[in-house]
């Protein structure tokens, strides 16, 4: 267990903090009001409860808070003595020379000097940090804590000891290193931070698709053919007619040259309607190959039903 190292006894600093109200204004003019008062006070209170329990991580974090909530240079000597005890030397430093220098002359002489005395011993318990960057606005941490972003305006002061430093920056991948420190030193660290790899788009849905045939086309086609088929049979049969007339005793110059004219006749026909066939089904085969797909539509939900018995009725509910 932590003893507590201060000789002024932090109650005393409770007292000194009671008062807030009728304190001095601050440097700058500024001065708590009494509705900050008393919204910091209870944390001010159960901090003071705490550290007189050698909590003095819990004291640390009441301290603060009461400091948030109201800003008093006081409290600046509670969390300086929390900070102590809990080695976060760096920490006490920075609230010992906030402290004196927030409170200037309203603080008395025996309590500078004390402030002053922790102030050189505290010096050589921290070490200076340079970071160096590539990219500006990512958050530096210290034992996970924020310190700051970058570019930062001066090293920084880390307790003694083994520290986590870490940089983190949106978009970007973090990186962390580990230090051991012994009082008094300087160290320079540089950062690169890289982007992270975004991940591909994901691939359209697949969607099924079917062309749109040129069934009108095809029909107009498919006919003429058929059409054909039709006459060529005739013109065949026109010509067999007339051979058979040729050979036939009886028959006349005028059957015979009838039954050849239909053949030829039907034989044209037949010609001229392959010809269309084919030229017909060339421009239904191009309209085919240069169709545009069309997304086939989705199935229609089938239609699902339940009979529902009340009292006194029966019914079906369901979507159709």
């Amino acid at each position: 267990m932590l003893v507590r190292r201060t000789s002024i006894p932090i109650s005393c600093a409770l007292a000194l903090a009671v008062a807030l109200g009728s304190a001095p204004a601050l440097a700058d003019g500024a001065k708590p009001t009494k509705q900050q008062i008393e919204e910091a006070m209870p944390h001010f209170s159960k901090g003071v409860e705490l550290y007189d329990e050698n909590d003095f991580a819990g004291a640390l974090v009441e301290f603060k808070r009461a400091y948030q909530l109201a800003a008093d240079y006081h409290v600046f000597f509670n969390i300086a003595q929390a900070a102590y005890q809990v080695q976060n030397y760096a920490g006490a430093l920075d609230a010992f020379q906030r402290y004196l220098n927030d409170g200037g002359a309203n603080i008395a002489k025996d309590r500078r000097q004390f402030c002053e005395k922790e102030i050189v011993k505290l010096k050589g318990r921290v070490a200076k940090v340079e970071l160096v960057v590539n990219v500006p606005g990512a958050t530096v941490s210290v034992d996970d804590e924020e310190v700051g972003t970058t570019p930062l305006a001066e090293p920084l002061t880390v307790s003694q000891g083994k520290r986590k430093i870490t940089v983190s920056l949106k978009d970007h991948v973090p990186e962390t290193r580990t230090l051991e420190l012994s009082g008094g030193d300087s160290q320079r660290l540089e950062f690169q931070l890289k982007e992270e790899e975004k991940a591909p788009p994901p691939p359209p849905p697949v969607v099924d698709t079917k062309k749109k045939i040129p069934w009108v086309a095809w029909g107009v086609t498919g006919g003429i053919a058929a059409g054909a088929a039709v006459t060529g049979v005739l013109a065949l049969v026109f010509n067999a007619d007339a051979k058979s007339k040729l050979g036939t005793l009886g028959s006349t110059a005028d059957d015979i040259t009838g039954a050849e004219g239909r053949a030829h006749a039907f034989a044209l026909v037949t010609d001229i309607l392959i010809g269309g066939a084919i030229l017909s089904g060339g421009i239904s085969f191009i309209l085919t190959v240069t169709a545009k797909s069309e997304p086939v539509p989705a199935p229609a939900a089938a239609p699902a039903a339940r009979l529902v018995i009340g009292p006194g009725s029966v019914g079906v509910v369901g979507t159709f």
